[in-house]
């Protein structure tokens, strides 16, 4: 498939590294031409110095024979451009990053799509829905999201107090029904591999599952985490998506409370807020977070726009008592570092706006990596093509060869989750999640592609 993408920051830059790997055709606009330079030196693709909204520019990229195009500049106008003139092209796929709410909210007074955008890459409620799916589930270690939020992997370390300690996958698994879900990697003394139902639960284990959404309250029992609901929410921070996120927990949390550095924004967030109080505050300070009991808080989180506050501001959250702590981070080369201190959960807005591009991508069938922290597997997500080996028979069949390498977590049909047996039949068409180690990516993709 051929690809311009317009912008060459952060989440441009990543996009092309990706979509490199899975061997397309990818051309780089940017007006930059340092920026232009430096990509250059480090990728082997087409790298087009000027302005995404030129039509001259665009066709010095190739966008009569583009398939998509995906527009993430810093301005929204130039990316709403950018697909008008794609559209205009005959381009099939147009993908633009808006931040403007009043153009992103599901009654807008405006449609994008008549102005030539065919899917909209909303980076703040993006970010809104990863913190509000991590605050929804306790203690989890990671938290991931396929198909639109409706498959759900999460990892969890055993703890001795767990109801589940003891018992074997498999007694788990028959006591789950009529609920679906899959353990699909276990860590033990520092070995990674895929569990059995053999396998007994033990303290300190670290098992990542998969499982529709709607069985994740069967799942929480097992952990004895069901009632270890949030009952009240700290958010530190100034701006947009500090004031989303307080609007989306108070739909679900009893008690939020928005501490902003920032007095102007604070009596305007303050305004818009229905039920959030908001105090005038520096959140990176004793007495600014003191002052709204912050060791009472099950969850704080650093939603600014830098990075240092927010982490700083977790911390300190942590070190008076809060039980869960989260905070944003523009540096993404940091994360592994702001956790190892102390920061339960790292958001890299940049990269979760890479990877939902990335599933809109994958929806046209190109398969999608995503990289477990700490472990040495990755969940792929990847469609069945028409006529592949994948769909020559039931799965305890066709999977013979990767058994104990990789394990199919979910297959989405027609829309809607399955998780599989031995006896599911994969069809032309699905959406399949797997675990796998990356040794076995490869073999995979082989399974799945045409014949």
């Amino acid at each position: 498939m051929q690809i311009i993408i317009v912008g060459a920051g952060q989440v441009g830059f990543d996009l092309a590294v990706h979509l490199q790997r899975s061997k397309h055709d990818v051309a780089l606009v940017e007006a930059d031409q340092q920026r232009c330079e430096t990509i250059g030196e480090k990728l082997d693709i087409l790298v087009v110095q000027g302005s995404g909204s030129s039509p001259q520019t665009l066709e010095a990229a190739g966008i009569q024979q583009a398939q998509m195009v995906v527009a993430v500049t810093s301005v929204d106008e130039v990316n709403i451009m950018v697909c008008a003139l794609a559209q205009q092209y005959g381009v099939e796929r147009r993908i633009a990053r808006v931040r403007r709410r009043e153009l992103t909210r599901r009654r807008a007074a405006v449609s994008l799509k008549s102005l030539g955008v065919s899917h909209v890459i909303d980076s703040e409620g993006i970010i809104v829905g990863i913190i509000d799916q991590i605050a929804r589930i306790p203690d989890a270690v990671e938290v991931f999201a396929y198909h639109d939020g409706e498959v759900i992997i999460v990892r969890h370390v055993m703890t001795a107090q767990m109801p589940i300690i003891g018992h074997t996958l498999a007694e788990a698994l028959q006591k789950a029904e009529p609920h679906r879900l899959l353990a699909v990697a276990l860590r033990r003394r520092g070995e990674v591999r895929i569990p059995t139902g053999d396998d007994v639960f033990k303290p300190g284990d670290d098992y990542t599952s998969v499982m529709p959404k709607g069985s994740l309250p069967k799942y929480l029992s097992f952990l004895g985490l069901e009632r270890r609901s949030v009952r009240k929410a700290i958010v530190g921070g100034s701006g947009p998506t500090a004031v989303l996120l307080c609007e989306r927990f108070k739909e679900w949390i009893e008690d939020v409370t928005l501490v902003d550095p920032d007095r102007e924004h604070g009596q305007l967030a303050a305004e818009q807020l229905d039920g959030v109080e908001v105090i005038h505050g520096e959140p990176t300070e004793r007495d600014g977070l003191g002052e709204v009991n912050v060791s009472d808080a099950d969850l704080y989180v650093g939603a600014g726009k830098r990075t240092t506050p927010n982490v700083m501001s977790a911390l300190l959250a942590r070190s008076e008592g809060t039980a869960k702590v989260v905070a944003l981070s523009n540096e993404p080369h940091n994360n592994r570092l702001f956790r190892k201190i102390g920061v339960h959960h790292v958001v890299s807005p940049r990269r979760a706006m890479a990877w939902e591009i990335m599933d809109l991508i994958h929806r046209g069938r190109i398969s999608m990596e995503l990289q477990l922290r700490d472990l040495d597997i990755e969940s792929l997500a990847i469609r069945a093509e028409p006529r592949s080996k994948i769909t020559r028979g039931a799965l305890h069949k066709v999977w013979e060869p990767l058994k104990g390498k990789a394990i199919v977590g979910a297959v989405i049909h027609g829309g809607a989750p399955e998780i599989p047996s031995g006896a599911t039949h994969v069809e032309e068409g699905d959406e399949v999640i797997v675990v796998t180690h990356p040794g076995s990516v490869r073999n995979i993709e082989d399974l799945f592609r045409k014949r």
